[in-house]
């Protein structure tokens, strides 16, 4: 058997950050106040593994309210293994950037290869089980298939595994006739050694130009919200970003990761994405973000459009996972704008 123990980070929390929600199973040694553990060494034929879940606010969401099941996972020989989730019910907002919530501590697991790894949820009905509050009520939440799924794990002896599963709300979280939904395509895993966190700092002359530009667009009272998109590293223009969205029919790249930017005390603009794999990425930018539909391609069949282009950046873990990279889009905190609107979607 192989236990599971954590890690999380501490990040700087800025008013409202990280664009997903992000579930930490992290094998190596971490506490609740970010710092390390000294933790025994497993037996050499077991690992560790403890898991954590993190989340990031969204808007126009009061509260996600979680109602977790099981750790399932199933090893080589076809044996499925099933792990009672602790302390399964909790508000994912009450646990944004690095904060995170224990879900498994202290499991050991047999080393070998494990497939078919997922986290089941309790599926809601508005009253009970998991839920999600807005300004029109409180609605039952599911996920689909009724899990979170995970990338297999390959456990050794005497290690400490390291995984992070992030839930991309923007992308992964539909509305339906029957309430909300967590669907899969929101979903990535990665190796905690090898993700870093991305602090952006926006450009105000990209938000005050975009929403200039695109007044009648807004929503009532002249309000826009702001986003930003992630894309990989084959995305060298903006006319190769796509809005969140399904399926597409043109040649446009789905975005990696989406978060909403937000104005901290001194009033600059930033946006913080967690738990990215280390790798390069490009940025994109909308003030259009409440007519970007994720079931709808909304650049051909609607009015948004990615507004600018924030450039290339390269992410990287540091040593152990974790680092934090910075990135500026456009002047970043210093305004002035960028010259130009760097093009549009569309």
């Amino acid at each position: 058997m192989c236990c599971l123990s954590i890690r999380r980070r501490m990040m700087t929390i800025f008013k409202g950050t990280l664009s997903a929600t992000t579930l930490v199973l992290i094998g190596a040694c971490g506490g609740s106040d970010g710092g390390p553990v000294n933790t025994p060494a497993p037996p050499q034929d077991t690992g560790t593994l403890t898991v954590t879940i993190s989340d990031s606010p969204m808007n126009n969401v009061d509260r996600v309210w979680l109602s977790m099941n099981e750790l399932v996972m199933t090893d080589e020989r076809g044996l499925e293994h099933r792990y009672a989730v602790h302390n399964p019910d909790f508000d994912l907002l009450n646990f944004q950037g690095m904060n995170s919530h224990p879900l498994i501590t202290g499991l050991r697991i047999e080393q070998g290869r494990y497939h078919n790894v997922h986290l089941t949820i309790h599926p809601g009905t508005g009253n009970q089980g998991s839920a999600v509050e807005n300004g029109q009520g409180r609605h039952g939440l599911k996920a689909e298939s009724g899990y979170l799924p995970m990338a297999d794990l390959t456990v050794m002896g005497g290690q400490h595994l390291i995984h992070t599963l992030d839930v991309d709300l923007y992308r992964g979280m539909f509305q339906t006739s029957e309430g909300f939904e967590l669907r899969h395509m929101g979903i990535r895993s990665t190796d905690y050694p090898h993700m870093g966190h991305l602090i952006g700092e926006v450009d105000p002359q990209w938000l005050a130009d975009c929403e200039m530009e695109f007044a009648s667009l807004s929503l009532p009272g002249g309000v826009f919200k702001h986003l930003a998109y992630l894309y990989p590293d084959v995305v060298t223009d903006i006319d190769q970003m796509a809005d969140s969205s399904i399926n597409r029919n043109d040649q446009r790249v789905l975005p990696t990761a989406v978060s909403p930017i937000y104005a901290d005390a001194q009033g600059d603009w930033h946006f913080v994405m967690g738990y990215l794999p280390e790798g390069n990425y490009r940025v994109g930018y909308s003030c259009l973000g409440h007519l970007d539909d994720p079931q709808i391609d909304d650049i051909n069949d609607g009015e948004f459009v990615i507004y600018r282009d924030g450039g290339s950046l390269t992410v990287e873990a540091g040593e152990g996972g974790g680092h934090q990279n910075v990135h500026e889009c456009g002047n970043g905190h210093s305004g002035g704008g960028h010259g130009g609107h760097g093009g549009h979607g569309g």
